[in-house]
């Protein structure tokens, strides 16, 4: 037994009453804790490439590929304002998400719950392993 009392998660109709749920609920803020490292690094990715010349086949872009050699795509001045224009957005949104993702786990940290803050830190640590190599915070 975990020594749970009838715990509940962010919401009071998420009550937690047996072992099997409590460990499925740290679980659950350990792979929280994994996305919320990959979308920061991914974002991170998007802005390196957007700061990146594009100009070199071996930067080998995310967006507007054609999917032969990994070269951009190629028309006017209009398509360059295009493409800066759809990175930032999908910039924008990402760093949305990213900082949705903080607020809803710290949301689960600040229920002053021992075992949720070590999930969290778990899930943060193991996805910055994973996920964070050559990112510049």
């Amino acid at each position: 037994s975990s020594g749970i009392n009838a715990e509940y998660g962010l919401f009071k109709s998420w009550k937690i009453d047996t072992d099997f749920e409590f460990w499925m609920a740290i679980g659950g803020i350990i792979v929280f804790g994994l996305i919320y490292e990959m979308v920061k690094s991914f974002r991170a990715c998007l802005i390196m490439e957007a700061q990146a010349s594009a100009a070199l086949a071996e930067n080998k872009p995310i967006l507007l590929s054609d999917g032969t050699d990994g070269r951009r795509r190629r028309g006017g001045a209009d398509d360059a304002g295009a493409v800066d224009c759809l990175q930032h957005i999908l910039c924008t949104l990402f760093y949305c998400l990213e900082w949705a993702l903080f607020y809803l786990l710290l949301l689960v940290v600040i229920g002053f719950n021992v075992w949720n803050l070590v999930a969290a830190l778990t899930g943060l640590t193991c996805g910055y392993l994973m996920f964070g190599k050559g990112r510049v915070n």
